[in-house]
Parts: C-alpha cells; structure tokens; sequence
C-alpha cells in the first residue's frame, strides 16, 4: 500500500493539475478521484488516530511548542479540509460545509464555527429566506464578535490550515448569497492572523509540509511564511467582494487596495490581472472625487503593465504562447488605457461642474475637505513603485483655466485614441461606440473653458464628426439603446452649435446675412431631426403611436426632447410672416405635449419641476403671438 504522503501527493496533483485538463462532459472527473483518495486517507488516519492518539497529542511537535496537536491530527484536519474543499467546488455546499466545521473542530477553533453559522442548526428553508431577504444575521449566534481564540488553533502547526478554513467557509456562504455569515468567517480569519502574529515567534507550516517527507526542520518549514501571508491575501480579497456585496463599498475598496499592495509587497501576483484590478480600483476613487488616489492607482497599473512588456520582449517563448500572452497583453493595455482616458473626461467634468465656495465658513470646510484628501493619498500610495514621472503627465486636482483644460483633454484623448485601437467596430462594436461616446463628451468638457463661441462650436462640430460617422455603422434592431443615445447627444450638440451661432450673432448686433441664417436654421433643424428620432425610436410598434406612459427611464429623456423641440422651433429665423406662424404652432404643439403628460401623470411633474413651469408660460405666451402673426398676414 502506498504510505500517507505518496496518496497525498496523489490527490493533490489530481485537484491542482490533472483536473485542468477535464473534458466538458465531466468537468469534476479529477476532483471525484482525489477525493476518493482523500476518503481512504481518512480512514486510514482515523485507525492510526484510534491507536496512537495519547502517544501523538503528548509527544508530537513539541520542540515546537506545539500543545494537543499531533501530526496525525493535524494531517487529518487536513484531508477534512480538502474534502471540504472539493465539495464546494462541486457545488456541494452541505457537505462541504460540514467537512470544514469538522477540521476546525479537530484543530481548537469551535469558537470560530459560531462565528458563521451552520445549516445543520437551522432547518433549510431558514438559509433560502434569509439569504431572500439578506438578513443573514438573523441566523447568527450572540457570540459571534466574541468567541474567544484557542492557542490549538493559532500554532505553527495549525495556523494556515485554520485559516483555509475560514476563507473556503467565507466562499461557501457567499455563494449561498449570505454575505455577512461569510464577512463573519472571513473576519475571523483575519483575527486568527493577528492573533498568531502577535503571539507566536515560530515559523508557520504550510497545509502541504503537513505531508512532506522532509525534516520538521528543514527548507521546507519556510514555505509556510509565504503560504500564510498568500492566505492572508486571499482573506482581504474575499472580504473586498463580501463588503461589496453588502453595500459597504469605501470598506470594499480599501480591502482591494490592501489586497493589491499585499501582492506588491510579495512579489507574488500576475502583472497583467493586477494592473487591471488597480486600474479599476482608480474608477471607484474618481467616483467619490478623490483623483490624487485615482490618479495614483493608473499610474502604478501603468509602471507594472510596463515592465511585464519589458518582461515579454526579453523572454524566450513559443510562437503560438507568445501570440496568445500578446493578445492578453494588447488587450489590458487598452483597458488601462480606457481608465485613463475616462480618469480625464470625469476629472473636466467634476471641474466643470465646481463652483468655489462664497462663504468664508464653506472655505473652510473645503480646506479641511482638501487636507483629508491629502492625508488619505498618503495612505494610499504603493511605496513600492515609482510613478511621478507618470503622475506628473496629468492634474490630480481640478481644472480652472482652458490652457489646464487643454493639457487634461489631449491626454484623455491619447489614452481613447489608443484604446479605440484595439476596440475595433468590427470586433468589439460595444466597446468601440462607449469609447467614442466618451471621445465626445472629452469635446464637451473642453468646450465649456473655450472663451471664443466660434472655437467653442468647432469642438462641438467635432463631436458631430465622431458620433455622425458612428451612427451610420450601427443598427438600430441590435443597438438600439445605444441609438437612442446618440440620437440625443447628436441633437444636443447641434442645439449648443446653433446657441453659438445666435451668441455670435447678438455680438455683431446687425441683421443676419443670407448665409447666417441659412446656418443657424441648418443646425436648428438637424437638431429637430435628432430630437424626433430619438422620440420615434420609443414608439409602440404595435399602434406606432408615443406610449401613453413612458418607462422611468425614459421618462425625463423624452419630456426634455418635447421641450428642446418647443424652444428650437421658435428659433428658427425667417423672414416670412406665415413660416414664422407655423414655425410658433409648432413650438405650442410641443410645449403642450408636455404639459399634458405631466397633468395625466401627476407623478411626473416632480422631474420637470423648472422645465414645466415654462411650459406653462409658454402654452399661455404663444397663442397670443400665432395671432398677432395671423393677424399680420390678414
């Protein structure tokens, strides 16, 4: 019969190897045989346990200071756990969470299983309708937040495997959908590594060594410092997604940025998944308005991504690896790329929208605001990288001047160009038409610090450019989201160049030329058109008619478009009498449209509260004006 170790190694390579290479049709092939000799492992532990426990719990591991955990123990609290493993991987969770609860039994830390709580003290239907109602913490005991640490469970010998146990716990109860039973488990990870950190000098053992033929002594025992701090690692990563699920999401971030600068500080971490995570990471921060932090996290993504293509052009590979690791290469620059172009479009426009503070008491607040924010970049910085030079390309604070404007648009739009690059149309259409959705709203951005109106339309005529040629490429029976959304910035930025014009105009303070208003009703009209297939496009397709209620969604979209149509109609410059009647007929029809709607749908009015208003006025206002042209051409 082959010995402990040999079966061990056996499984172990079935689970970690063998399995990768699992058909389709038994994709858990692998993991059934491992466990079948995870199985014989136990009942072989479980005859040795019978006869030598008194000798292995007094004499095992004593030079290591080791009390009541015998290698036999040890060894079986570990096959417990693999077969736990293994059930959660099968998507057999009971199971899998009764093997677990007994490794943690067998190793000291019954404290640590009403920390969670087990299916086996709650009837089933309990579980479902807490994790229905997300109120996992129904189920839990009072002495979850003060089960006291047992020293069985936090000795070198035990260490990692107690805290594997947790973290597999962590993942069984979060794939239930009961996230804080699983925070709680995860929690007590993280106490068990503090607790052995503070208390013990000795080098930790790896659950693998449990099974080595190597000395208790020898290199192999070192394996363990690294095995704890990685399982350490895993713990925050798995805290970061439960918080995320339980709507906590500053304390999600900040288990994500400990979890990347854990990796950091290991060196054990694959550059391109990591890059990406950082990069990600950055969108959160710029979201809360914290752009030093975000800006911090490009440029680390951006100094790793950097030298993992240094790492790629001097390796030695295989044409077919090396087209492949190319690939996933190309692919993450481009989305690091992307992140730094949208950090740009969402640093201009929280700089558009800044207002300084007037009072002096706000001033204040802003200051003390803006000290925090420093204190926290501080915080935050991975010490290990060097990134000013990349720091330094673009503002982490908020623009104020067109000359900064400028500087932060043309980065944004390298980093788009560049990303746009490897999001083709023709692979990648979704992709291709967000990021040239967000080239636009760049021109925007900086057309609101452009003090020239004539400079200020030529940006807006190249977003017209960017998204006319976009538009053309798309159908409207598998796009259509994104159709209407075009439709409607279109229309918006031909109603702005047409705002430009009239400004201009009013400075010139003489009659438009011939060539001026053919312009200004050019833009009007495209405008017009833009606003009217955007409403078409929310037609019922049965009746063909404008629905009698318009989703939530599209609710303020459509009845701004109704009211956009109002004003443009009646900006339309002409010089004949019956055009300009029909023109202001038109304006009415819309603006009455609108106060129709909101008078059907009293709900409504709350989302058109300033638009309605002038609605009002304006159903007042125009028939007197229709008559007064009426008049005119009697």
């Amino acid at each position: 019969m082959a010995s402990v170790e040999d079966q061990y190694q056996k499984a172990w390579q079935l689970c970690q190897e063998e399995s990768q290479n699992d058909p389709d049709s038994e994709p858990y092939k692998s993991k059934y045989a491992a466990r079948e000799i995870f199985e014989e492992l136990k009942s072989r532990l479980s005859k040795q346990l019978d006869e030598d426990d008194v000798d292995d719990e007094s004499s095992s591991f004593s030079e290591e200071g080791v009390d009541g955990v015998g290698l036999t123990r040890a060894r079986m609290a570990a096959v417990m756990y693999h077969l736990g493993v293994i059930a959660v991987e099968t998507e057999e969770f009971s199971t899998g969470e009764e093997y677990l609860n007994n490794s943690l039994i067998i190793v000291g830390d019954e404290g640590g299983i009403s920390a969670g709580v087990s299916s086996a003290e709650v009837e089933e239907a309990q579980v479902v309708t807490a994790a229905l109602l997300g109120d996992s913490d129904s189920l839990l005991s009072d002495s979850s937040k003060t089960a006291s640490i047992s020293p069985i469970a936090i000795s070198p010998t035990t260490i990692a495997l107690t805290i594997s146990c947790h973290n597999q716990l962590g993942i069984l109860w979060s794939n239930r959908g009961l996230y804080s039973t699983a925070r709680h488990h995860l929690d007590r990870a993280d106490a068990l590594y503090i607790e052995y950190q503070q208390k013990s000098s000795k080098l930790p053992r790896s659950i693998h060594s449990l099974f080595s033929t190597c000395s208790e002594k020898g290199a192999e025992d070192k394996s363990g410092v690294p095995a704890l701090e990685k399982l350490h690692t895993l713990t925050y990563y798995y805290l970061a997604q439960v918080y995320g699920h339980l709507g906590a999401p500053d304390r999600s971030a900040w288990y994500c940025h400990s979890t990347l600068q854990r990796q950091l500080a290991s060196k054990d971490y694959d550059p391109l998944e990591w890059s990406i995570n950082a990069a990600t990471l950055s969108q959160f921060y710029q979201g809360k308005e914290k752009f030093r932090v975000a800006r911090h996290l490009l440029a680390s993504a951006s100094k790793v991504l950097a030298g993992h293509e240094a790492e790629m052009n001097t390796a030695e590979a295989e044409s077919e690896d090396a087209a492949h690791k190319q690939e996933k290469y190309n692919q993450c620059k481009a989305d690091v790329a992307r992140c730094w172009g949208r950090y740009c479009l969402v640093l201009m426009q929280v700089s558009c929208d800044r207002v300084l503070p007037d009072d002096s008491t706000q001033q204040a607040a802003s200051q003390d605001q803006q000290e925090e924010g420093d204190s926290l970049d501080t915080q935050l910085e991975f010490l290990q990288l060097e990134v000013s030079d990349l720091e330094s390309e673009v503002s982490g604070t908020t623009v104020q001047e067109f000359d900064e404007a400028r500087q932060l648009f043309l980065a944004g739009l390298r980093w788009l160009t560049e990303a746009r690059q490897h999001y083709t149309l023709e692979d990648h259409a979704s992709d291709h038409v967000s990021i040239t959705q967000e080239m636009s709203h760049l021109y925007k951005a900086l057309a609101f610090f452009e003090p020239s109106e004539e400079r200020r339309c030529k940006m807006h005529k190249r977003r017209v450019d960017l998204l006319t040629v976009l538009i053309k490429e798309l159908n409207p029976q598998y796009y259509l989201h994104v159709c209407r959304q075009i439709y409607y910035e279109l229309a918006e930025t031909y109603s702005a160049m047409m705002d430009n014009k009239l400004t201009l105009l009013e400075g010139e303070q003489s009659r438009p030329t011939s060539q001026q208003t053919k312009k200004i009703n050019t833009l009007a009209t495209s405008s017009i058109q833009h606003f009217l297939h955007y409403l078409d496009s929310l037609k019922d397709k049965t009746t063909g008619e404008q629905p009698t209620t318009y989703p939530e969604d599209a609710l303020r979209p459509a009845l701004v478009a109704w009211f956009h149509l109002g004003r443009l109609w009646s900006k339309l410059i002409t010089s004949e009498s019956v055009t300009k009647m029909q023109n202001l007929i038109q304006s009415l029809q819309n603006y009455k449209r609108i106060v129709e709607y909101c008078d059907r749908h009293p709900e409504s009015q709350s989302v058109m509260a300033q638009e309605l208003a002038i609605s009002r006025e304006m159903v007042q206002l125009l028939p007197l004006k229709v008559e007064q042209y009426r008049a005119m051409i009697h």
